[in-house]
Formats: C-alpha cells, sequence, structure tokens
C-alpha cells in the first residue's frame, strides 16, 4: 500500500462489491481476501482507519472476531464493522458495529461515513 494516495481509509475483506460501492460513494477502499494480508496492511499503513470484515472467513481461516483483536492489539484507533447474517450479531457485541447481511449499499456508506467521522475525532497513533 506505499504507492497509494494519502486518502487511504477503509480495508475491506472478501467483497469487491463492497469496495466499489465505496469507491463510488467517494471513500478510498481497498479489499483483500485473505484477512492475514489485510491485518499486514493495517499494521503497515496509519491511513486505514475502518476495517469492514466478517465473522467468519470459511474453515481453516482466521475468524472476523479474533483479526479484529488482532488488530485492535496493534491499531486501537481502527474503527470495526462487521457484515454478517443477523444470527452472528451476539460474536461481535462489544467488538465493533454491526450491519446485516445482505446489505444495503446506502446503509454500507452512511455507516462507514459515520465511522470515519468518529476517527476523526479520535487522537491517531
Amino acid at each position: 500500500m506505499d504507492d497509494r494516495d494519502q486518502t487511504e481509509s477503509v480495508i475491506t475483506i472478501d467483497r469487491n462489491s463492497q469496495v466499489a460501492t465505496l469507491n463510488a460513494a467517494g471513500v478510498t477502499a481497498v479489499g483483500f481476501h485473505d484477512p492475514m494480508a489485510a491485518l499486514d496492511a493495517i499494521e503497515d499503513d496509519s491511513r486505514v482507519r475502518v476495517l469492514v470484515t466478517r465473522v467468519d472467513f470459511g474453515a481453516g481461516k482466521l475468524n472476523g472476531v479474533a483479526l479484529t483483536r488482532m488488530v485492535k492489539s496493534k491499531r486501537p484507533d481502527v474503527q470495526i464493522l462487521f457484515l454478517a447474517l443477523p444470527e452472528n450479531r451476539e460474536h461481535t457485541e462489544g467488538v465493533g458495529d454491526f450491519l446485516p447481511m445482505p446489505v444495503d449499499p446506502f446503509l454500507l456508506v452512511d455507516t462507514i461515513g459515520r465511522l470515519l467521522t468518529a476517527t476523526d475525532r479520535a487522537p491517531r497513533r
């Protein structure tokens, strides 16, 4: 992520449509399919302000809640948004914001805007 412009702000995992939706709304977003690659990018780039993740990535992969805890241990300033089926909401309580799937694109953009505004007020590392 070294050569990207200075407005880098959102990392999303496994949903190219989310990246396209956010970019179309004027939010700079980058997508990753691998949660560990996303973690590396967040650790390496202080411009990342929001992580959009699922609760589960499938067998043999780190789950979204564990990923979030890893992110928060190194970058407590990063805001978290989970996208998951409503029955998985309980796993995200106290960890980050939640939107039920399927995700309404307008609600996604609105929620990301609110989270970015919250990071504008928070002290940066």
